[in-house]
Protein backbone atom coordinates (compact mmCIF):
# COMPACT_ATOMS: atom_id res chain seq x y z
CA UNK A 1 0.00 0.00 0.00
CA UNK A 2 1.41 3.45 -0.89
CA UNK A 3 0.88 6.73 0.86
CA UNK A 4 -1.25 7.95 -2.01
CA UNK A 5 -3.53 4.91 -1.65
CA UNK A 6 -3.60 5.20 2.12
CA UNK A 7 -4.32 8.92 2.31
CA UNK A 8 -7.77 9.74 3.60
CA UNK A 9 -10.08 12.40 2.22
CA UNK A 10 -9.80 15.46 4.41
CA UNK A 11 -12.54 18.06 4.68
CA UNK A 12 -10.83 21.09 6.17
CA UNK A 13 -12.25 24.59 6.41
CA UNK A 14 -9.34 27.00 6.70
CA UNK A 15 -11.26 29.89 8.14
CA UNK A 16 -8.37 32.34 8.02
CA UNK A 17 -7.55 31.88 4.36
CA UNK A 18 -8.41 34.48 1.73
CA UNK A 19 -11.95 35.69 2.29
CA UNK A 20 -13.02 37.31 -0.96
CA UNK A 21 -14.20 40.88 -0.62
CA UNK A 22 -15.52 40.50 2.92
CA UNK A 23 -13.86 42.83 5.37
CA UNK A 24 -14.26 40.43 8.25
CA UNK A 25 -13.49 36.71 8.29
CA UNK A 26 -16.54 34.91 9.63
CA UNK A 27 -15.85 32.32 12.28
CA UNK A 28 -18.83 30.14 11.36
CA UNK A 29 -16.74 27.85 9.16
CA UNK A 30 -14.10 27.61 11.85
CA UNK A 31 -16.64 26.48 14.42
CA UNK A 32 -16.97 23.13 12.64
CA UNK A 33 -13.53 22.98 11.04
CA UNK A 34 -11.84 20.72 13.58
CA UNK A 35 -14.90 18.46 13.67
CA UNK A 36 -14.69 17.97 9.89
CA UNK A 37 -11.33 16.26 9.57
CA UNK A 38 -10.44 12.72 10.52
CA UNK A 39 -6.94 11.39 10.94
CA UNK A 40 -6.05 7.92 9.66
CA UNK A 41 -6.18 4.82 11.80
CA UNK A 42 -3.16 2.75 12.82
CA UNK A 43 -2.90 0.67 9.65
CA UNK A 44 -3.16 3.69 7.38
CA UNK A 45 -0.67 5.63 9.48
CA UNK A 46 1.80 2.78 9.17
CA UNK A 47 1.38 2.72 5.39
CA UNK A 48 1.99 6.47 5.23
CA UNK A 49 5.05 6.31 7.47
CA UNK A 50 6.53 3.33 5.64
CA UNK A 51 6.15 4.99 2.25
CA UNK A 52 7.75 8.23 3.47
CA UNK A 53 10.71 6.52 5.17
CA UNK A 54 11.39 4.36 2.10
CA UNK A 55 11.18 7.29 -0.30
CA UNK A 56 13.39 9.41 1.94
CA UNK A 57 16.10 6.78 2.45
CA UNK A 58 16.13 5.83 -1.24
CA UNK A 59 16.17 9.33 -2.71
CA UNK A 60 17.57 11.83 -0.19
CA UNK A 61 20.20 9.88 1.74
CA UNK A 62 22.78 8.91 -0.88
CA UNK A 63 23.07 12.44 -2.36
CA UNK A 64 23.60 13.79 1.18
CA UNK A 65 26.32 11.26 1.93
CA UNK A 66 28.13 11.81 -1.37
CA UNK A 67 27.96 15.59 -1.07
CA UNK A 68 30.11 15.33 2.06
CA UNK A 69 32.35 12.42 1.13
CA UNK A 70 30.80 10.01 3.64
CA UNK A 71 30.42 6.37 2.68
CA UNK A 72 28.97 5.05 5.96
CA UNK A 73 26.58 6.58 8.47
CA UNK A 74 25.96 4.85 11.79
CA UNK A 75 23.15 5.91 14.12
CA UNK A 76 23.13 4.24 17.55
CA UNK A 77 20.41 4.31 20.16
CA UNK A 78 18.94 2.18 22.90
CA UNK A 79 15.79 1.42 24.85
CA UNK A 80 14.26 4.52 26.46
CA UNK A 81 16.93 6.73 24.92
CA UNK A 82 16.33 6.92 21.15
CA UNK A 83 18.38 9.08 18.84
CA UNK A 84 16.42 12.25 17.86
CA UNK A 85 16.26 10.93 14.27
CA UNK A 86 14.91 7.52 15.37
CA UNK A 87 11.37 7.92 13.98
CA UNK A 88 12.31 9.28 10.56
CA UNK A 89 14.80 6.42 10.10
CA UNK A 90 12.09 3.83 10.69
CA UNK A 91 11.57 3.74 14.43
CA UNK A 92 11.01 0.35 15.93
CA UNK A 93 12.12 -1.06 19.27
CA UNK A 94 15.85 -0.65 19.81
CA UNK A 95 16.17 -2.82 22.89
CA UNK A 96 19.57 -3.16 24.58
CA UNK A 97 21.36 -1.32 21.76
CA UNK A 98 20.48 -0.81 18.12
CA UNK A 99 22.40 0.32 15.06
CA UNK A 100 20.99 1.92 11.93
CA UNK A 101 23.78 1.58 9.35
CA UNK A 102 23.83 3.10 5.86
CA UNK A 103 26.53 2.38 3.31
CA UNK A 104 27.33 3.73 -0.13
CA UNK A 105 28.23 0.63 -2.15
CA UNK A 106 28.34 2.57 -5.41
CA UNK A 107 24.77 1.93 -6.54
CA UNK A 108 21.79 4.24 -6.85
CA UNK A 109 20.57 3.70 -3.27
CA UNK A 110 22.30 3.48 0.06
CA UNK A 111 22.43 0.06 1.69
CA UNK A 112 20.08 -0.01 4.69
CA UNK A 113 21.03 -2.20 7.69
CA UNK A 114 19.40 -2.58 11.12
CA UNK A 115 20.73 -4.52 14.09
CA UNK A 116 18.83 -4.71 17.36
CA UNK A 117 18.33 -7.01 20.30
CA UNK A 118 14.67 -7.79 19.58
CA UNK A 119 13.15 -9.02 16.35
CA UNK A 120 10.88 -6.43 14.71
CA UNK A 121 7.34 -7.53 13.79
CA UNK A 122 6.25 -8.08 10.20
CA UNK A 123 4.18 -4.88 10.24
CA UNK A 124 7.11 -2.62 11.06
CA UNK A 125 9.02 -0.15 8.91
CA UNK A 126 12.32 -1.86 9.78
CA UNK A 127 11.12 -5.26 8.55
CA UNK A 128 9.57 -3.95 5.33
CA UNK A 129 12.13 -1.28 4.37
CA UNK A 130 15.62 -2.34 5.49
CA UNK A 131 17.80 -4.54 3.29
CA UNK A 132 19.53 -6.40 6.11
CA UNK A 133 18.16 -7.12 9.58
CA UNK A 134 19.73 -9.12 12.40
CA UNK A 135 18.78 -9.59 16.04
CA UNK A 136 21.07 -10.70 18.83
CA UNK A 137 18.69 -11.14 21.79
CA UNK A 138 20.03 -11.00 25.34
CA UNK A 139 23.37 -12.43 24.28
CA UNK A 140 26.66 -12.09 26.13
CA UNK A 141 28.41 -10.05 23.42
CA UNK A 142 25.32 -8.17 22.26
CA UNK A 143 25.51 -5.82 19.28
CA UNK A 144 29.31 -5.73 19.02
CA UNK A 145 29.97 -8.73 16.71
CA UNK A 146 27.28 -7.70 14.23
CA UNK A 147 28.36 -4.07 14.04
CA UNK A 148 32.07 -4.91 13.92
CA UNK A 149 31.54 -7.36 11.06
CA UNK A 150 29.40 -4.87 9.10
CA UNK A 151 32.14 -2.24 9.29
CA UNK A 152 35.03 -4.56 8.54
CA UNK A 153 33.23 -6.15 5.57
CA UNK A 154 32.55 -2.77 3.94
CA UNK A 155 35.80 -1.01 4.97
CA UNK A 156 34.40 2.56 4.91
CA UNK A 157 36.82 5.46 4.44
CA UNK A 158 34.70 7.94 6.42
CA UNK A 159 32.12 6.99 9.06
CA UNK A 160 29.62 9.67 10.09
CA UNK A 161 28.03 9.66 13.56
CA UNK A 162 25.47 11.99 15.11
CA UNK A 163 27.50 14.60 16.97
CA UNK A 164 26.97 18.35 16.79
CA UNK A 165 28.12 21.21 19.03
CA UNK A 166 24.96 23.27 18.52
CA UNK A 167 22.05 21.32 16.95
CA UNK A 168 20.23 19.00 19.39
CA UNK A 169 18.60 16.81 16.73
CA UNK A 170 21.99 16.05 15.20
CA UNK A 171 23.73 15.34 18.51
CA UNK A 172 22.16 12.01 19.46
CA UNK A 173 25.29 9.96 20.06
CA UNK A 174 25.83 9.78 23.82
CA UNK A 175 29.25 9.52 25.42
CA UNK A 176 28.46 5.95 26.48
CA UNK A 177 27.40 4.88 22.99
CA UNK A 178 30.40 6.54 21.40
CA UNK A 179 32.73 4.70 23.78
CA UNK A 180 30.93 1.49 22.87
CA UNK A 181 31.31 2.21 19.15
CA UNK A 182 35.02 3.01 19.40
CA UNK A 183 35.69 -0.16 21.36
CA UNK A 184 33.59 -2.24 18.93
CA UNK A 185 35.14 -1.10 15.63
CA UNK A 186 38.70 -0.67 16.91
CA UNK A 187 41.23 2.16 16.58
CA UNK A 188 41.71 1.94 12.79
CA UNK A 189 38.06 2.59 12.03
CA UNK A 190 37.55 4.85 15.05
CA UNK A 191 40.09 7.21 13.45
CA UNK A 192 37.71 7.52 10.51
CA UNK A 193 34.77 8.82 12.60
CA UNK A 194 33.44 12.27 11.62
CA UNK A 195 30.40 14.31 12.55
CA UNK A 196 27.26 13.46 10.57
CA UNK A 197 25.89 16.97 11.10
CA UNK A 198 26.14 18.03 7.45
CA UNK A 199 24.89 14.70 6.11
CA UNK A 200 21.96 14.52 8.50
CA UNK A 201 21.03 18.15 7.87
CA UNK A 202 20.99 17.64 4.11
CA UNK A 203 19.05 14.40 4.50
CA UNK A 204 16.34 16.05 6.58
CA UNK A 205 15.97 19.36 4.74
CA UNK A 206 15.77 17.91 1.21
CA UNK A 207 12.06 17.16 1.33
CA UNK A 208 10.42 14.48 -0.80
CA UNK A 209 7.03 14.62 -2.57
CA UNK A 210 5.37 12.37 0.01
CA UNK A 211 6.70 14.48 2.85
CA UNK A 212 5.42 17.61 1.13
CA UNK A 213 1.96 16.09 0.77
CA UNK A 214 1.78 15.00 4.40
CA UNK A 215 3.10 18.30 5.75
CA UNK A 216 0.68 20.39 3.70
CA UNK A 217 -2.15 18.31 5.12
CA UNK A 218 -0.82 18.77 8.65
CA UNK A 219 -0.66 22.54 8.11
CA UNK A 220 -4.28 22.55 6.97
CA UNK A 221 -5.25 20.69 10.12
CA UNK A 222 -3.18 23.08 12.24
CA UNK A 223 -4.78 26.19 10.78
CA UNK A 224 -8.27 24.74 11.22
CA UNK A 225 -7.47 23.64 14.79
CA UNK A 226 -6.25 27.10 15.87
CA UNK A 227 -9.09 28.92 14.13
CA UNK A 228 -11.56 26.62 15.86
CA UNK A 229 -10.07 27.52 19.25
CA UNK A 230 -10.56 31.21 18.39
CA UNK A 231 -14.21 30.86 17.43
CA UNK A 232 -17.49 31.90 18.98
CA UNK A 233 -18.04 28.26 19.84
CA UNK A 234 -15.10 28.19 22.24
CA UNK A 235 -14.51 31.76 23.42
CA UNK A 236 -17.09 33.47 25.59
CA UNK A 237 -16.03 37.07 26.39
CA UNK A 238 -16.19 37.75 30.10
CA UNK A 239 -15.83 34.07 30.94
CA UNK A 240 -13.21 32.22 28.85
CA UNK A 241 -9.57 32.66 29.87
CA UNK A 242 -6.32 32.14 28.00
CA UNK A 243 -5.77 29.04 30.12
CA UNK A 244 -9.10 27.64 28.91
CA UNK A 245 -7.99 28.10 25.30
CA UNK A 246 -4.65 26.42 25.99
CA UNK A 247 -6.32 23.35 27.50
CA UNK A 248 -8.88 23.24 24.70
CA UNK A 249 -6.07 23.17 22.12
CA UNK A 250 -4.46 20.15 23.77
CA UNK A 251 -7.75 18.32 24.32
CA UNK A 252 -9.09 18.91 20.80
CA UNK A 253 -5.78 17.75 19.27
CA UNK A 254 -6.00 14.56 21.31
CA UNK A 255 -9.61 14.01 20.25
CA UNK A 256 -8.50 14.29 16.62
CA UNK A 257 -5.86 11.60 17.15
CA UNK A 258 -2.94 14.05 17.19
CA UNK A 259 -0.76 15.77 19.76
CA UNK A 260 -0.33 19.50 19.92
CA UNK A 261 -0.28 22.57 22.08
CA UNK A 262 -0.36 26.32 21.73
CA UNK A 263 0.28 29.45 23.74
CA UNK A 264 -2.56 32.00 23.64
CA UNK A 265 -1.29 35.55 24.07
CA UNK A 266 -3.89 38.19 24.98
CA UNK A 267 -3.26 41.88 24.30
CA UNK A 268 -5.53 44.39 26.03
CA UNK A 269 -5.17 48.05 25.07
CA UNK A 270 -1.54 47.49 24.15
CA UNK A 271 -0.59 45.46 27.23
CA UNK A 272 0.32 41.78 27.08
CA UNK A 273 -1.55 39.90 29.79
CA UNK A 274 0.22 37.14 31.77
CA UNK A 275 0.68 34.07 29.59
CA UNK A 276 -2.05 31.43 29.99
CA UNK A 277 -3.68 33.34 32.80
CA UNK A 278 -6.60 31.49 34.34
CA UNK A 279 -7.90 34.46 36.33
CA UNK A 280 -8.27 37.19 33.69
CA UNK A 281 -11.27 36.47 31.43
CA UNK A 282 -11.05 37.63 27.83
CA UNK A 283 -12.93 40.88 27.22
CA UNK A 284 -14.35 42.66 24.17
CA UNK A 285 -11.57 44.65 22.50
CA UNK A 286 -8.89 42.05 23.30
CA UNK A 287 -6.62 40.60 20.65
CA UNK A 288 -5.75 36.90 20.99
CA UNK A 289 -3.00 35.15 19.10
CA UNK A 290 -2.12 31.46 19.30
CA UNK A 291 1.45 30.26 18.79
CA UNK A 292 1.83 26.51 18.39
CA UNK A 293 1.27 23.49 16.22
CA UNK A 294 0.36 19.85 15.80
CA UNK A 295 2.58 16.76 15.75
CA UNK A 296 1.92 13.74 13.54
CA UNK A 297 4.05 10.81 12.33
CA UNK A 298 7.30 12.52 13.26
CA UNK A 299 6.42 15.95 11.83
CA UNK A 300 5.50 19.19 13.59
CA UNK A 301 4.02 22.52 12.51
CA UNK A 302 4.59 25.93 14.08
CA UNK A 303 2.15 28.67 13.09
CA UNK A 304 0.13 31.54 14.54
CA UNK A 305 -3.47 32.66 14.17
CA UNK A 306 -4.87 35.94 15.51
CA UNK A 307 -8.38 37.08 16.41
CA UNK A 308 -10.03 40.27 17.62
CA UNK A 309 -12.92 40.22 20.11
CA UNK A 310 -15.60 42.58 18.84
CA UNK A 311 -17.01 45.13 21.22
CA UNK A 312 -20.81 45.50 21.43
CA UNK A 313 -21.99 47.33 18.34
CA UNK A 314 -18.83 46.63 16.33
CA UNK A 315 -19.16 44.80 13.02
CA UNK A 316 -15.41 44.63 12.37
CA UNK A 317 -12.11 45.35 14.12
CA UNK A 318 -11.16 49.02 14.40
CA UNK A 319 -9.59 50.37 11.22
CA UNK A 320 -6.28 51.12 12.94
CA UNK A 321 -5.91 47.47 13.89
CA UNK A 322 -6.78 46.32 10.40
CA UNK A 323 -4.24 48.77 8.99
CA UNK A 324 -1.63 47.44 11.39
CA UNK A 325 -2.31 43.89 10.15
CA UNK A 326 -1.91 45.08 6.55
CA UNK A 327 1.47 46.55 7.52
CA UNK A 328 2.34 43.17 9.02
CA UNK A 329 1.48 41.45 5.74
CA UNK A 330 3.69 43.88 3.83
CA UNK A 331 6.63 42.78 5.98
CA UNK A 332 5.62 39.16 5.32
CA UNK A 333 5.79 39.80 1.57
CA UNK A 334 9.24 41.35 1.95
CA UNK A 335 10.36 38.40 4.06
CA UNK A 336 9.03 35.79 1.62
CA UNK A 337 10.84 37.34 -1.35
CA UNK A 338 14.14 37.24 0.56
CA UNK A 339 14.07 33.46 1.15
CA UNK A 340 15.97 32.39 -1.94
CA UNK A 341 17.89 29.13 -2.30
CA UNK A 342 21.58 29.29 -1.27
CA UNK A 343 21.14 32.49 0.75
CA UNK A 344 22.69 32.37 4.24
CA UNK A 345 20.37 32.70 7.24
CA UNK A 346 22.03 35.54 9.13
CA UNK A 347 22.61 37.49 5.92
CA UNK A 348 18.89 37.31 5.15
CA UNK A 349 18.29 38.68 8.66
CA UNK A 350 20.78 41.51 8.07
CA UNK A 351 19.07 42.46 4.81
CA UNK A 352 15.54 42.34 6.20
CA UNK A 353 16.37 44.41 9.26
CA UNK A 354 18.11 47.00 7.07
CA UNK A 355 15.06 47.20 4.80
CA UNK A 356 12.60 47.54 7.68
CA UNK A 357 14.75 50.26 9.24
CA UNK A 358 14.44 52.21 5.99
CA UNK A 359 10.67 51.78 6.33
CA UNK A 360 10.87 53.55 9.71
CA UNK A 361 10.92 50.60 12.10
CA UNK A 362 13.34 50.04 14.94
CA UNK A 363 15.07 46.65 15.04
CA UNK A 364 13.88 44.35 17.83
CA UNK A 365 15.41 41.13 19.08
CA UNK A 366 13.71 37.90 20.14
CA UNK A 367 12.27 37.66 23.61
CA UNK A 368 11.10 34.28 24.84
CA UNK A 369 8.13 35.86 26.58
CA UNK A 370 6.96 37.65 23.46
CA UNK A 371 7.21 41.23 24.70
CA UNK A 372 8.24 44.23 22.64
CA UNK A 373 11.43 46.15 23.31
CA UNK A 374 9.31 49.27 23.63
CA UNK A 375 5.57 49.78 24.02
CA UNK A 376 5.38 53.08 22.14
CA UNK A 377 7.62 52.88 19.05
CA UNK A 378 7.20 51.08 15.76
CA UNK A 379 9.49 48.07 15.57
CA UNK A 380 10.05 44.85 13.68
CA UNK A 381 11.56 41.69 15.13
CA UNK A 382 12.57 38.86 12.78
CA UNK A 383 13.37 35.37 14.05
CA UNK A 384 12.47 32.75 11.46
CA UNK A 385 13.68 29.18 11.52
CA UNK A 386 13.70 25.82 9.80
CA UNK A 387 10.65 23.69 10.57
CA UNK A 388 9.34 20.22 9.78
CA UNK A 389 10.24 17.23 11.93
CA UNK A 390 10.35 19.52 14.96
CA UNK A 391 9.19 23.09 15.47
CA UNK A 392 12.75 24.45 15.41
CA UNK A 393 14.44 22.20 12.89
CA UNK A 394 18.01 21.69 11.71
CA UNK A 395 18.07 23.91 8.59
CA UNK A 396 18.68 27.61 8.08
CA UNK A 397 17.82 30.01 10.90
CA UNK A 398 16.85 33.57 9.98
CA UNK A 399 18.39 35.43 12.89
CA UNK A 400 21.42 37.46 13.87
CA UNK A 401 24.82 35.78 13.94
CA UNK A 402 24.83 34.85 17.64
CA UNK A 403 26.26 31.31 17.88
CA UNK A 404 25.42 30.80 21.55
CA UNK A 405 21.78 31.67 20.89
CA UNK A 406 21.16 30.11 17.48
CA UNK A 407 24.13 27.81 16.85
CA UNK A 408 25.56 27.34 13.40
CA UNK A 409 22.11 27.23 11.81
CA UNK A 410 22.35 30.97 11.12
CA UNK A 411 25.28 30.15 8.83
CA UNK A 412 23.33 27.51 6.86
CA UNK A 413 22.21 28.24 3.31
CA UNK A 414 18.56 27.92 2.40
CA UNK A 415 17.86 24.81 0.32
CA UNK A 416 15.23 24.69 -2.40
CA UNK A 417 12.37 22.51 -1.22
CA UNK A 418 13.07 22.84 2.52
CA UNK A 419 10.51 24.21 4.93
CA UNK A 420 10.95 27.46 6.84
CA UNK A 421 8.90 29.33 9.39
CA UNK A 422 8.40 32.96 8.42
CA UNK A 423 8.17 34.33 11.95
CA UNK A 424 8.32 37.94 13.07
CA UNK A 425 6.40 40.67 14.84
CA UNK A 426 5.48 44.21 13.86
CA UNK A 427 4.74 46.70 16.63
CA UNK A 428 2.46 49.53 15.46
CA UNK A 429 1.33 52.50 17.63
CA UNK A 430 -2.47 52.52 18.00
CA UNK A 431 -3.95 56.01 18.64
CA UNK A 432 -6.95 54.79 20.65
CA UNK A 433 -4.52 53.04 23.01
CA UNK A 434 -2.82 56.30 23.86
CA UNK A 435 0.04 55.54 21.47
CA UNK A 436 0.84 52.11 22.86
CA UNK A 437 1.79 49.60 20.20
CA UNK A 438 0.13 46.43 19.05
CA UNK A 439 2.75 43.68 18.97
CA UNK A 440 1.26 41.83 15.97
CA UNK A 441 2.60 38.29 15.69
CA UNK A 442 2.90 36.52 12.35
CA UNK A 443 4.05 32.98 11.61
CA UNK A 444 3.48 30.74 8.62
CA UNK A 445 5.36 27.65 7.41
CA UNK A 446 6.54 27.89 3.80
CA UNK A 447 8.43 25.92 1.18
CA UNK A 448 11.58 27.45 -0.28
CA UNK A 449 10.98 27.81 -4.02
CA UNK A 450 13.31 29.00 -6.78
CA UNK A 451 11.94 32.55 -6.58
CA UNK A 452 11.38 32.76 -2.82
CA UNK A 453 9.05 31.35 -0.20
CA UNK A 454 5.91 29.59 -1.36
CA UNK A 455 2.90 29.54 0.98
CA UNK A 456 1.97 25.88 1.48
CA UNK A 457 -1.51 26.82 2.66
CA UNK A 458 -3.27 30.20 2.43
CA UNK A 459 -1.79 32.55 4.99
CA UNK A 460 -3.93 34.56 7.41
CA UNK A 461 -4.98 37.56 5.36
CA UNK A 462 -7.44 39.13 7.81
CA UNK A 463 -8.03 39.11 11.52
CA UNK A 464 -10.41 36.47 12.75
CA UNK A 465 -13.26 37.84 14.82
CA UNK A 466 -15.02 36.67 17.96
CA UNK A 467 -18.40 38.19 18.65
CA UNK A 468 -19.27 39.92 21.90
CA UNK A 469 -22.91 38.86 21.80
CA UNK A 470 -22.13 35.66 23.72
CA UNK A 471 -20.50 37.45 26.64
CA UNK A 472 -21.13 36.14 30.14
CA UNK A 473 -23.24 39.20 30.96
CA UNK A 474 -25.78 38.25 28.27
CA UNK A 475 -26.02 34.53 29.05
Amino acid sequence: MTYRNAAVAILVAVACAGCGDDRVTSMKAAETATKAFHTPGSSERFAIQKAIVLEKLDTALLPAMRAHGVDMWIVLDRENHPDPMHVELGGGYSGVRAAFVYFDSGGTKAEKIFYGSHEQPANSVITQVYDEKAYYGYSKEGLSPLLRAAVQKRNPKKIAVNTSPTVPDLDGLTVGLKDFLVETIGPTYAARLVSAEAVARDFRTRRTPLEQKLYTQLLEWSSSWQADALSDAHVTPGKTTAEDIAWYLEDSAREAGLTGSGTPRVVRNGDLLPLNSGTMPIQPGDIISIDGGLEYLGYATDIKRTAYVLKPGEAAPPQNLENAWKDTLRVADLYARALLPSRIGYRVWDELTAQTQKMGYAVAYPDSGGRAATTTKAEVGIYGHSVGNVAHDVGARIAQDWPFAFGDRVECPLVEGEWESIEFHVSTPIPEWGGKTWYARFEENVRIGPAGAEWMIPRQERLLVIHAGRSAQTE
